[in-house]
């Protein structure tokens, strides 16, 4: 990665090794991790560098984030354990609300229960249920 300087109202300047330089604030950061966007790993140093705030409003985590993520899981681009990690990751932060999706992230967070042998067939049922409204 590179080395990081906090800049002004909880805004972080990350240079990589390259020096390009990536800016982003906290709430930006969680949209890069929630949705394993291109710069992801520059926002994990943002996001564990930032302070929770008592009066901060959560990330509100939509049934568009989890529909994303599911089809991420089917194509490929991110596996089981990059799917329940996402899950338990919403589920232990304050500052992240899953509170929409919450019965998904029950079953992602807890893959035994989603029957491991089988999980791509559980994933599209729940894709298929999420998108028929």
């Amino acid at each position: 990665m590179g080395f990081f300087s906090v800049v002004h109202h909880g805004t972080i300047t990350i240079t990589d090794s390259n020096r390009n330089d990536t800016t982003m604030n906290k709430q930006q950061a969680l949209h890069q991790i929630l949705t394993f966007g291109p710069q992801r790993d520059a926002a994990f140093s943002v996001f564990v560098n930032a302070d929770i705030e008592s009066n901060e409003v959560p990330f509100e985590v939509s049934h568009q984030h989890l529909i994303m993520v599911l089809e991420k899981y089917l194509t490929d681009e991110i596996d089981a354990d990059d799917v329940e990690q996402w899950a338990n990751l919403i589920d232990f932060r304050t500052d992240i609300d899953g509170n929409r999706i919450e019965g998904y992230l029950y079953a992602l967070a807890n893959p035994e229960m989603m029957g491991c042998n089988d999980n791509k067939a559980n994933i599209l049922r729940m894709l298929a249920v999420l998108t028929q409204s």
